[in-house]
């Protein structure tokens, strides 16, 4: 088995336009339970985005089914998000991963291979909340999630699997 940066997976990020027409959907062909959590960064005095004091506003809706995490966003603010959706359309925008080494090796890593900093890098130090999304579209098709090992309430980022 090959040594992989990524070990394990976590969720599937989708932008949409209207996120109470697209639960409808989605409950529908029978998916839910879904949580919704408004974020509004004004709430998180030490926010950043991009390593700038930025606001950033959406409505995000979670669910976990078949042992992963759907997470849908609807972008309020003018932000990454609002510019992805107005650029692409609605549809997945990423993963996220819980990766092998930390998240500054890893973030370090993506830019020696890429040239590219993260798309959009967010953090929060008051609450320990940190996570990027690195830009792998042109190698992958998507971006990648990944979350510093301080982040509350997620998995430890150099979580040891066990040996299969």
């Amino acid at each position: 088995m090959m040594d992989t940066q990524f070990a394990k997976f976590l969720q599937i990020g989708i932008i949409v336009e209207d996120i109470e027409e697209t639960i409808k959907h989605y409950e529908e062909y029978g998916v839910g339970p879904w949580r919704i959590a408004p974020l509004d960064s004004n709430e998180f005095p030490d926010f950043s985005m991009n390593g700038k004091k930025e606001r950033l506003q959406d409505i995000m809706a979670f669910c976990n089914i078949w042992g992963f995490e759907l997470e849908l966003i609807q972008p309020i603010s003018d932000s990454p998000y609002m510019t992805w959706l107005k650029e692409h359309g609605p549809g997945m925008h990423h993963i996220a991963l819980i990766t092998r080494d930390s998240f500054d090796k890893v973030v370090a890593e993506h830019k020696e291979k890429t040239g590219r900093d993260p798309w959009m890098w967010c953090k929060d130090p008051q609450i320990g909340m940190e996570f990027a999304y690195l830009d792998l579209h042109k190698e992958l098709g998507l971006f990648l999630e990944i979350y510093n090992e301080e982040k509350h309430g997620g998995l430890d980022a150099n979580l040891v699997l066990p040996e299969e």
